[in-house]
């Protein structure tokens, strides 16, 4: 069975790296589920600023690129699972 998201859980998402100290992927937290794919989050940065809030984000088994000349495009409504390294 596939892994379902819930509120609280961390996900990862893409992002402009000029707003997160140089990295293209951020961390994010689960305010809603709208099923176990399908999700609305608050992104934190790595910066000093806001957090954003992206609703209705759907899961991807990898995060597309980040297109700057098309900013509305799927790579700001995707998210993935953070990888856990191996123990």
């Amino acid at each position: 069975m596939a892994r379902t998201a819930h509120v609280g859980d961390i996900v990862l998402v893409t992002v402009d790296p000029l707003h997160n100290n140089g990295a293209e992927t951020a961390p994010a937290i689960v305010t809603r589920t709208w099923s176990g794919t399908s999700i609305n989050c608050r992104v934190l940065y790595d910066q000093d600023v806001p957090p954003e809030w992206r609703c209705s984000l759907t899961h991807a088994d990898v995060l597309p690129d980040r297109d700057p000349d098309k900013p509305d495009q799927a790579w700001k409504y995707r998210w993935t699972w953070p990888t856990t390294p191996d123990a």
